[in-house]
């Protein structure tokens, strides 16, 4: 398609500036994988990639792809769990890493506008600053983009109380397939009666367009925040003081971690966990001080009811904070005990994750694959992690049909085989697990709507057979 030019991309640096522009084999690699590790084998360097400084940039990149017959492939921090933004057949990838305008926080509307390329964190800095609160919080959120976080529709800690993403866009501008800027919900102005695509395009993982800028709904600030953490002997115990707690009250946070997550902390971290920990609770509440206070006083009397070992409420934001380091380290922590590790993250409904618990002890008994849970248990969004060694074909394959039987379970107890990582590259051949054909071919009659030519983010959420068929 390039026959002819000693340089396929002059016309499109003379557009957006040389400088976005990147072709060098130095470059390209660095954009060959995100944070999951885990795309099909092969090499997906992509052709080139845009360092987008603004919506125009991106819609004339979308252009020259379209033009030149390239598949696009959108991406933020790159931090994602799924091959989401992995350039499976290479192609081009646009970055928003670049774009961070904060257009306007606006305190009588409780709103911020900005740009995709800004962190979690940034955003939740901007609005801080004003007392406010935006409360989406993976647990990536200093180095993950907002960009991202929309869509794949992340969730994280607080989604106990406060919901995922989705709860929290207002608005969203996009690049669609014909380099076309649309604007949705209430940054569609005065368009007379718009169909509001913004619940279609969060969580759509880059399916059809590139979203360049979002209108967010913030909260205010809670006056007061209280944590415990709680340890069991059994893991069963800490399920049910969860069960126990949610119909009664409404933590802003409730995070389990099995043994083996503990374990895995242990080797790193010198917390006194007590002798016989099987299980922990992080548990917090929020709001008015008093109500904060309440809730945390009728929090410790359920987890003592139901056997905990220890509680230990933190007594300022110094101690708060060095329980916080606990759950960081779960990820970093499974990282080092084993040099493989498929990370998924499950959600059952909150009756079910007792049983869940058993089945995955099952499973990992019998295959003898170590497989760790932890998680967002106030909400159901549990991460089981199969660990393997990378040098041991044979025990890759048997970590590998490990998940897949928790995906099965998964399913089989009414829930989902992802909950805030989303499916990219990553779980599209698991996908028939929990759909069947037409639901399937639902999906990719919504995605040839929006993107008849099949231009953004190819082979990704649809299994491998059905995106073949789609694109003969």
């Amino acid at each position: 398609m390039f026959f002819g030019s000693r340089d396929p991309y002059r016309k499109l640096k003379k557009r957006i500036g040389h400088h976005k522009v990147l072709d060098q084999q130095d470059d390209l690699v660095t954009y060959a994988v995100d944070a999951s590790y885990t795309a099909p084998p092969g090499n997906h360097d992509p052709n080139v990639v845009i360092m987008a400084e603004t919506p125009e940039d991106v819609q004339e990149a979308v252009r020259f792809a379209r033009t030149s017959g390239m598949k696009i492939v959108p991406r933020g921090a790159g931090t994602g769990m799924s091959a989401g933004s992995v350039p499976i057949g290479g192609g081009m990838v646009i970055c928003t890493e670049k774009m961070k305008l904060i257009r306007e926080v606006n305190t009588t509307g409780r709103w911020i506008q900005c740009e995709m390329g800004l962190t979690t964190a940034e955003v939740k800095d901007a609005v801080a600053r004003h007392r406010f609160l935006y409360p989406p919080d993976p647990s990536s959120f200093k180095i993950s983009s907002i960009g991202g976080n929309i869509a794949e529709n992340a969730g994280g800690l607080r989604c106990v109380k406060y919901g995922t993403t989705k709860e929290y866009v207002l608005g969203l501008r996009y690049v669609n397939a014909f380099g076309e800027l649309i604007s949705t919900g209430v940054l569609a102005g005065d368009e007379a009666n718009p169909l509001d695509l913004t619940p279609l395009l969060v969580g759509s993982e880059g399916l059809f367009g590139i979203i360049v800028e979002a209108r967010l709904a913030v909260v205010p600030e809670p006056k007061a925040t209280r944590t415990v953490i709680a340890h069991y002997p059994d893991p069963q115990q800490a399920i049910a003081a969860i069960q126990s707690i949610l119909p009664e009250l409404l933590p802003s946070v409730v995070e389990f971690m099995d043994d083996a997550v503990i374990d895995a902390i242990r080797q790193h971290d010198p917390y006194p966990f007590p002798e016989g920990t099987m299980a922990s609770l992080i548990v917090e509440t929020d709001g008015p001080t008093d109500n904060a206070d309440a809730e945390m006083n009728r929090v410790l009397e359920i987890l003592d009811q139901y056997g905990a070992l220890e509680l230990h409420t933190a007594a300022n934001a110094a101690e708060r904070e060095r329980l916080w380091q606990l759950r960081r380290l779960v990820s970093p922590g499974l990282s080092r005990i084993a040099s493989g590790k498929m990370n998924e993250d499950v959600v059952v409904p909150l009756g079910s994750q007792g049983e869940l618990l058993r089945r995955v002890r099952e499973i990992s008994e019998r295959t003898g694959i170590v497989i760790p849970v932890y998680g967002h248990a106030g909400d159901g969004n549990l991460h089981l992690n199969s660990m393997y060694d990378k040098d041991d074909m044979k025990q890759e394959r048997i970590a590998h049909d490990a998940i897949v039987e928790c995906f099965k379970a998964v399913v089989e107890l009414g829930g989902t085989i992802s909950g805030e990582h989303g499916i990219g590259a990553a779980k599209n051949r698991y996908m028939r697990i929990q759909y069947d054909a037409p639901e399937l071919e639902l999906f990719l009659r919504l995605k040839q709507a929006f993107d008849p030519d099949g231009l953004f983010n190819p082979y990704k959420l649809f299994p491998p057979d059905l995106t073949v068929l789609h694109e003969a």
